[in-house]
């Protein structure tokens, strides 16, 4: 046999399958659109929704969310206000590089300010997928979705 008389020949099919394989992985999906309720700017915007009462049970809902940025590098500040239904208990804003647990500051109101940590190399000039996870008492879960840009 072919593989008896070249034992490396398995080893190079292997390598070669793998490639394939992993170029396959790498191409990304395509891109998620920026959600209605988003805004992304530098300032604040000045009128902001009113949370919508909920009952404690009730599924929770992301109302409006706003974002300092979308492209964030290393050292800079990166800041967000997400606005959910009064039954809201957490608000998460997560990547495959990072997560972030917003501050409750009203019924409904969350917000976060946080330095951008270094991250390896690897993990920078990437797109990831962000989601926006808001959870009510019982734990479930409404989620948004953006594209976030590590330089």
């Amino acid at each position: 046999m072919l593989r008896d008389r070249y034992p490396f020949c398995t080893l190079v099919t292997l390598l070669r399958v793998g490639a394939v394989a992993a170029s396959v992985t790498a191409c990304s999906p395509k891109p998620v659109s920026l959600p209605p309720n988003m805004t992304v700017s530098e300032k604040q915007p000045r009128a902001w929704p009113s949370p919508p009462i909920a009952k404690p049970n009730a599924p929770p809902r992301i109302v409006h969310v706003w974002f300092s940025t979308l492209t964030i590098q290393p050292g800079m500040w990166f800041d967000g206000v997400i606005i959910g239904s009064t039954n809201v208990a957490s608000v998460e804003v997560r990547t495959a590089a990072f997560s972030i647990n917003s501050d409750h500051v009203a019924p409904g109101v969350y917000r976060f300010h946080t330095r951008v940590l270094e991250l390896p190399p690897l993990s920078r000039r990437h797109w990831y997928e962000l989601y926006i996870i808001a959870r009510n008492t019982p734990g479930v879960a409404s989620v948004e979705e953006a594209r976030l840009r590590v330089e």
